[in-house]
């Protein structure tokens, strides 16, 4: 037998969906925020379905809405309020006990005697089975480190989003720092203005980029170091009042610094060198002949000090730590191969080689650059020559 649905029973369903979709957006919002999606098409489609429940649900209750709406309109004297509350509340009681009496007979006679499940349970038991086996997706047990096992792979299956790390990113995970290193007793050196000089275009550029070992030994122009740098990681314009660089960055928070270890650079001491990004700067840090010393923590590559400088990217993981916690290392390892990437376009732009080296000693490199191999470490570099 076909039990007909009514006006009722429809309403009670538009009313589950809406909780349901209610809860599922609230979830899918907090996931978008903490994780920092940008279009998370789960949030965005549950909105346009709740908005869609709404609507139907507003249908549905018309004519309930038109009469409070009037009601509220007309107004009731304060007067007559104490004549209409016992006369409200006894019809009250009458209402609630037809109702009663009509819903445990509907409830007999659909049950064939018995009395059958509630809507109530129906909708627990349904929000409970979600809960249940959205626990049982997001929620995984930690892998172990067996001996001789590969750490990159383990801290790969460890930084997945799932159920643990979202509760976890509504923990305290540190200050936000300044997006801006600076030393402030260091010798500062201008930079020439990264004038735009017309090389090669993006698509040749990339056509003709290939890693550079050999180098003539003739100097680099300090106009060409200023390009360079400009290109590799430097401020490129703003937007909302932030100012953006060449190379994209999660959450715009940019946790690499640059330091140029120049060996042969026109009106430019050799020496080690920051660059200060956000005044196109260079600060002088030490100077001195480093390319026994960058050869050396490069594993013996001897390029590394025949090229004119090589730029060392290291990485201020609290920058990225307090909004992405666990996957904070693959954004800064990600930003560093933009940077490199944008070194190698610039370079052979200008007629330069660049060749990228990942291989190095990280304590003896991060000693040399005065950083703790820790709040701040070396990550990669690129060395830069005349062809």
């Amino acid at each position: 037998m076909i039990t007909r649905v009514t006006r009722h029973d429809l309403s009670y369903l538009v009313s589950a969906a809406l909780l349901i979709l209610a809860a599922f957006v609230a979830l899918t919002g907090l996931v978008s925020d903490l994780w920092d999606l940008n279009d998370f098409v789960y949030h965005k489609y549950a909105g346009y379905a709740l908005a869609l429940m709404a609507l139907a649900h507003v249908y549905l209750h018309w004519g309930r809405l038109v009469s409070y709406i009037g009601w509220r309109l007309r107004g009731h004297p304060r007067r007559r309020r104490a004549s209409q509350v016992g006369a409200g509340q006894k019809a009250s009681r009458q209402r609630k006990a037809q109702i009663t009496s009509k819903g445990d007979q509907e409830r007999v006679t659909r049950a064939g005697g018995r009395e059958s499940v509630s809507r109530r349970t129906v909708i627990a038991l349904a929000l409970g089975g979600v809960g249940g086996l959205a626990l049982g997706r997001l929620s995984r047990s930690e892998p172990e480190l067996p001996f001789g096992g590969d750490v990159g792979a383990i801290y790969h299956e460890w930084s997945k989003p799932k159920l643990r790390s979202l509760l976890g990113a509504v923990a305290n995970w540190g200050q936000n720092p300044s997006l801006y290193k600076v030393y402030a007793v260091a010798r500062r050196i201008d930079l020439p203005p990264a004038e735009k000089v017309q090389g090669l275009s993006t698509e040749e550029s990339i056509q003709r980029r290939r890693s550079v070992r050999n180098y003539s030994g003739r100097a680099m122009t300090l106009e060409e170091l200023s390009r360079l740098l400009h290109h590799t990681g430097g401020i490129t314009g703003g937007r909302f009042g932030r100012r953006l660089r060449a190379a994209p960055s999660a959450g715009a928070l940019y946790p690499i610094e640059i330091y140029p270890v120049v060996h042969r650079v026109e009106d430019l001491a050799a020496g080690l060198y920051h660059y200060a990004v956000q005044e196109h700067v260079l600060e002088l840090l030490q100077t001195g002949d480093f390319r026994d010393d960058i050869a050396r923590y490069g594993l013996m590559q001897e390029f590394l000090g025949q090229a004119n400088l090589v730029l060392v990217f290291t990485a201020i993981l609290q920058r990225l730590r307090w909004k992405y916690q666990e996957r904070s290392y693959r954004y800064a390892l990600l930003e560093s191969g933009h940077l490199g990437q944008n070194a190698y376009l610039a370079a052979t732009s200008m007629g330069l080689g660049a060749c990228a080296v990942g291989a190095f000693l990280d304590d003896g490199l991060n000693a040399m650059l005065g950083v703790d191999g820790q709040d701040e470490a070396a990550i990669y570099m690129v060395a830069v020559g005349k062809r």
